[in-house]
């Protein structure tokens, strides 16, 4: 599966792409870390909210396992279900 950086690019501006780049090894840690979560659709979440994947690596682990404990045991399916819950991350 590849990142779709020009649906970045459209939605968020070209300025994204360029922190991503910046960032790259940040932003492959946090891909990384849902993807031992059990998530399918980690190309999607960075697609959807690229802002989430320049926190550090420690920040986003915390951001994110919290976000995992709130939701229960299905959380995959409940993130999948409604993506906006990602946007609570802020």
């Amino acid at each position: 599966m590849k990142i779709d950086i020009e649906k970045i690019k459209e939605i968020y501006g070209t300025n994204y792409i360029y922190q991503i780049r910046d960032n790259l090894d940040i932003v492959v840690d946090n891909l990384n870390y849902l993807v031992n979560c059990k998530f399918l659709n980690v190309y999607e979440i960075l697609e959807s909210y690229p802002y989430l994947f320049f926190y550090s690596k420690e920040e986003f682990k915390s951001k994110v396992d919290n976000l995992i404990n709130n939701l229960g045991v299905e959380y995959i399916e409940k993130l999948d279900e409604n993506m906006s819950l990602w946007g609570d991350l802020l």
